[in-house]
């Protein structure tokens, strides 16, 4: 049941395009670390009291950045209970994070210590999965590119707990963030560079318009460095692999309801924040935002870059 105990970057869940083709530096900046709230039955209230209105996503993060030193304090008394099925271990891979190793690890370690496990690609579970079983057998330990709210109604069953209303099921629970403009390059360079996947009728960016790229995908896959700055963002918002698979926004695909939808998450921050409705969705970035970050804040979260600060957080626990 040993876990990395690290911290938090609040605002580094909004990834990578925001305004331009680089985040603001208000929101990569801040970070904070996180006890996790073992056991909770019900979590603490989002703080944020206006996320069903567009609004500002730097509004968001302030907020969550300024519970942060409270945060930090609780973290040297935080203490996990031991794993099993009543209590089980999720960990909530975040594409191009370097979690396949910490599956490889997970699913070992089960097996050291006599405990179920379901994770993807291994053990016969299949690797394009990503709802966890919501029927028995149950399991102690998941882990995968699995939707928060999957997670959640599997579990709230495999405890005997009403599916409905407010109810959050007991579990331990981990993930992995990375700077965003670094995993969106990877992701790219992965999933539509090296896979050799395109999008549309493969027309060439530099010769269509925005509108095109955006109604068509029409779009062939280069290598981010050959975009101009409006060419990537929209690259971005709308470029699908061949398996319809987008590189935007991750933190939001794994733990917001959002995540289902491939195509809304993907363009979830294209419009700035500010605009409702934008193609055809009440997109609501504001609210999905403030929901990645409170789920985020129950579990104990690592960052791929900041090995020191991951050490030294593990060794107060």
């Amino acid at each position: 049941s040993s876990v990395l105990k690290c911290t938090r970057p609040a605002s580094e869940t909004l990834d990578f395009m925001h305004k331009t083709a680089v985040a603001p530096e208000s929101l990569l900046s801040s970070a904070s670390a996180v006890r996790p709230t073992w056991g909770s039955a019900q979590p603490v209230s989002s703080p944020w009291t206006g996320a069903r209105e567009c609004g500002s996503l730097e509004a968001v993060v302030a907020v969550y950045g300024a519970a942060a030193p409270e945060a930090a304090a609780r973290l040297p008394v935080a203490t996990a209970p031991r794993t099993h099925k009543e209590h089980p271990f999720v960990f909530f891979h975040q594409r191009k994070t370097g979690g396949s190793t910490i599956r490889t690890q997970m699913v070992y370690s089960a097996k050291k210590h006599s405990l179920s496990s379901w994770v993807p690609c291994s053990d016969k579970v299949p690797c394009e999965s990503y709802y966890a079983p919501p029927h028995p057998p149950f399991y102690a330990v998941y882990g995968g590119h699995l939707y928060w709210a999957s997670v959640q109604k599997a579990l709230l069953r495999q405890q005997g707990i009403h599916v409905g209303g407010a109810a959050t099921p007991q579990m331990h629970c981990f993930t992995v963030f990375r700077e965003p403009v670094s995993r969106v390059a990877s992701c790219w360079s992965y999933r539509m560079v090296e896979k050799k996947r395109r999008l549309g009728n493969g027309l060439d960016v530099k010769n269509v318009s925005a509108q095109q790229l955006s109604s068509h995908h029409t779009l062939q896959v280069k290598d981010l460095a050959s975009y101009s700055a409006s060419q990537l963002r929209e690259a971005l918002a709308t470029g699908m692999s061949h398996y319809g698979e987008g590189c935007n926004n991750e933190p939001l695909r794994i733990l917001s309801d959002a995540g289902t939808n491939e195509e809304r998450v993907n363009r979830l921050t294209a419009e700035n924040g500010a605009s409702c409705g934008a193609a055809g969705w009440s997109m609501d970035v504001v609210g999905v935002l403030d929901r990645t970050l409170h789920r985020a804040s129950r579990c104990v979260v690592g960052v791929l870059e900041r090995c020191e600060e991951t050490a030294e957080a593990r060794a107060c626990t």
